[in-house]
């Protein structure tokens, strides 16, 4: 399906992305990207080519699950020209590694990626979890429910608190 690029509120995108691991074979499996005011702009699971399992407990993604869905390769023009039409990219371990990997080109973008600024010990405290309960963002802690599109809002949300908290500092 064809994507319309829309004129994009200050540039700005936010994605989630999951992977499958260990991260020498590490493969896109789902990718959302939403606007600033939540639109959901692209929401797609993917097929992999080498992995066929990985520990479904982290993303909630069961490898059985993407047997029909396309491979990321399908859709890589459609996310360029998503990424193409922005300035800023806001992410939470973004991985843009593994997008750059997969043919998107990321170059001359703004990454802002909140676990860099979350990041308390740089261990397996540092979630997009542990980041919406700090933030309040109300994201289920049942990854099998949980969503793309839940956890690109949690980050758009706890984005826009941790610029509250930037400014209110500033006053």
């Amino acid at each position: 399906m064809p994507v319309e690029v829309i004129k994009i509120k200050n540039k700005e995108l936010i994605y989630w992305i999951d992977l499958t691991g260990p991260a020498s074979l590490d493969e896109i499996i789902r990718l959302t990207i939403i606007d600033p005011n939540n639109q959901v702009l692209f929401n797609r699971k993917f097929d992999t080519k080498q992995v066929d399992y990985w520990n479904s407990n982290i993303n909630g993604i069961i490898p059985e699950s993407l047997i029909k869905e396309s491979l990321f390769e399908e859709s890589r023009k459609e996310i360029q020209k998503l990424f193409d039409s922005s300035e800023t990219l806001i992410t939470f371990y973004g991985s843009t590694p593994f997008l750059e990997k997969q043919g998107i080109n990321l170059a001359n973008k703004t990454i802002i990626d909140l676990a860099d600024s979350f990041r308390v010990l740089g261990d397996s405290t540092d979630t997009i979890e542990n980041l919406c309960i700090y933030y309040g963002y109300p994201l289920t802690d049942n990854v099998f429910e949980r969503t793309g599109i839940d956890c690109a809002k949690g980050i758009n949300f706890c984005y826009h608190e941790m610029e509250n908290n930037c400014k209110a500092q500033e006053n």
